[in-house]
């Protein structure tokens, strides 16, 4: 259980900013199925973001990842053990006819916690089946793939983020904010899905 608050007892939302602050039940889902995760570290004073695949597991409330046993990800996590993590989805760009209100449609969970590196062969395993489980889904094991070898944990760092505190938002309305001193409206086709290349997080064409 995230520390500071009963989970029992937390609102279901917050309105704060115009924005929802979301419920516990409304994170795990949100951060079971997002597929990337941004974790910061830090040496000394500089701080790194890494971008990394990775699992939540519910019942260790913890987040997986993992990486080489060399590297920045690594030195970082040795001589820091606080980290922050952060997944988003986003939706629809939201034009406004007011440069103001240009917004744009997202959810996101925030988590912080301590990282630590799993040493038991037991809980690396399943640390690095759940990954391979969220990820290549109907794929099996003994059936597709090899189990897991000694040699292979060897070369692999498993990172295990016990999370302490998260929160979570969302924006997602259907429009934007209009200006209301007597600039003409904004062409309906602005306001139609996937008027814009970036929507949806799309990548934009050179």
């Amino acid at each position: 259980m995230a520390r500071g608050y009963d989970l029992k007892t937390r609102p279901a939302t917050q309105q704060r900013r115009g924005h929802l602050k979301q419920s516990d039940d409304w994170i795990r889902e949100l951060i079971k199925r997002l597929p990337l995760g941004y974790f910061a570290t830090r040496w000394e004073d500089q701080p790194f973001v890494h971008p990394m695949t990775y699992v939540y597991v519910e019942d260790k409330h913890c987040i997986y990842m993992h990486g080489s046993t060399v590297g920045r990800r690594r030195a970082n996590t040795d001589h820091h053990e606080k980290i922050c993590f952060c997944a988003t989805e986003m939706g629809q760009l939201l034009p406004s006819n007011q440069a103001l209100h240009f917004s744009v449609q997202y959810r996101s969970v925030m988590a912080f916690g301590t990282i630590r590196h799993e040493t038991q062969e037991v809980e690396q395993k399943a640390a690095l089946y759940a990954l391979i489980d969220k990820y290549f889904d109907p794929l099996k094991l003994n059936e597709d793939y090899s189990p897991i070898r000694p040699e292979d944990l060897k070369m692999t760092t498993v990172y295990a983020l016990d999370i302490s505190e998260w929160s979570g938002k969302e924006n997602w309305k259907e429009r934007t904010d209009m200006d209301d001193r007597g600039w003409p409206e904004l062409d309906e086709k602005w306001l139609a899905e996937g008027a814009f290349a970036m929507s949806g997080g799309n990548l934009k064409e050179k």
